[in-house]
């Protein structure tokens, strides 16, 4: 099979999966990118699309061994049409547990073929200065190995005549059952005395849970713990000190420094 035409789709709130996803892309070397990031509500269609020709990429983060909820539901946007799909699961060097069997289920649900899939690594949202968790990831290895892998996904789709003739790929891990259970109605705190009303935190949130006004606010009830805000705002001015999660960044950054490869599945 020939295919012209790589259709990404992407969440991507900190951009690790986006910069992950455009690595394997690269290394697929098609002639067409479009890119389909789902990122903002703004790139979300309005109404469901349907993917039409060409091979689509899905990368999402992990949240708590999860596939991030909004990503989950976003993804309901865009169905496959049988097209095939290469499903990829980003996460913060503890385990991606069953996000990427989940993440073939999703997309298998929306007309999707998963003809392969990885699970790669990116710094946990998570990660601060003081207790770095999978910093600076994905690093050149991390990048090298994507582009690898999608090199290896054509040269395989080169050899297949019709997708009905591949083995149905398994992925590890066990599917998660039951809603989303990590971290939720809690959000960071902005302090007022080093914030510069410059916006960005709220052009960058995923759910639009920033509300701009003589201080700035962050509606707990919509937040999704993803910290794009407070790797965006560019004065340090919102940090998460709720309890619980710097709990969570404690222990991840104790018992989770040994590194982890790159799991590619064709």
């Amino acid at each position: 099979m020939n295919f012209d035409t790589a259709h990404l789709i992407c969440y991507s709130p900190t951009r690790t999966t986006f910069t992950t996803v455009q690595q394997i892309a690269t290394g697929m070397a098609l002639p067409v990118t479009r890119n389909w990031d789902l990122t903002l509500p703004t790139g979300v269609p309005s109404n469901k699309t349907t993917i039409k020709g060409g091979i689509t990429l899905i990368g999402v983060p992990v949240y708590a061994g999860r596939v991030a909820p909004m990503a989950a539901e976003r993804l309901k946007s865009l169905e496959g049409n049988n097209t095939p799909a290469i499903v990829v699961v980003v996460y913060g060097n503890r385990h991606y547990d069953g996000a990427l069997a989940e993440l073939k289920t999703l997309a298998e649900a929306s007309g999707f073929v998963v003809v392969a899939g990885a699970a790669l690594l990116g710094e946990h949202s998570f990660s601060t200065p003081e207790k770095p968790i999978a910093e600076g990831r994905p690093d050149e290895n991390d990048k090298h190995a994507a582009r690898q892998f999608g090199a290896s996904v054509m040269a395989k789709l080169e050899q297949v005549t019709d997708l009905s003739t591949l083995a149905p790929i398994e992925f590890p891990g066990t599917l998660p059952e039951g809603p989303y259970t990590g971290p939720a109605n809690i959000a960071p705190e902005v302090d007022p005395s080093h914030c510069r009303h410059c916006g960005e935190c709220a052009s960058h949130c995923p759910t639009a849970a920033i509300t701009m006004e003589r201080i700035v606010t962050i509606d707990a009830s919509r937040c999704t713990v993803c910290c794009t805000c407070v790797k965006a705002c560019p004065n340090g001015a919102i940090r998460f000190t709720v309890p619980k999660i710097q709990e969570i960044t404690g222990v991840l950054h104790e018992n989770c420094k040994t590194r982890r490869e790159p799991e590619l599945f064709l």
